[in-house]
């Protein structure tokens, strides 16, 4: 595989992380460095480093505080924002609803069944 172009520092937020350790394990295989929140401190920290780009987990809970989301909404903003989805985005409206966004990516068939060829 050819190393991604862009975006070297990735933060990955979900609850549940371990549910997309394949995918993890693809962008790390590509040369990016991706860490890892399940928690919104551990969020906030990490957003600190100011990482290229940040993937919203709403497949499986992307563990998004009001905090946090203020963090990613600031200007200028540092990130890149790309929601992670299954074809349903309102299933956590309640934690993303004032969040500012880049761009969408559908997973097709959910995280388990993504593939390098997706």
């Amino acid at each position: 595989m050819s190393p991604l172009p862009a975006a070297r520092e990735i933060l990955f937020l979900s609850a549940y992380p371990g549910e997309c350790a394949r995918h993890l394990g693809m962008l790390r295989g590509r040369g990016a460095s991706v860490q890892v929140a399940s928690r919104p401190d551990r969020a906030l920290e990490l957003l600190r480093r100011r990482p290229d780009l940040v993937l919203v987990d709403l497949i499986h809970g992307p563990g998004l505080s009001p905090g946090v989301v203020s963090e990613l909404n600031r200007e200028p903003r540092a990130a890149r924002v790309v929601a992670l989805h299954d074809g349903r985005i309102d299933t956590y409206i309640d934690q993303v609803e004032h969040l500012t966004v880049d761009g969408f990516c559908r997973l097709a068939g959910g995280a388990r069944s993504f593939s390098a060829a997706d």
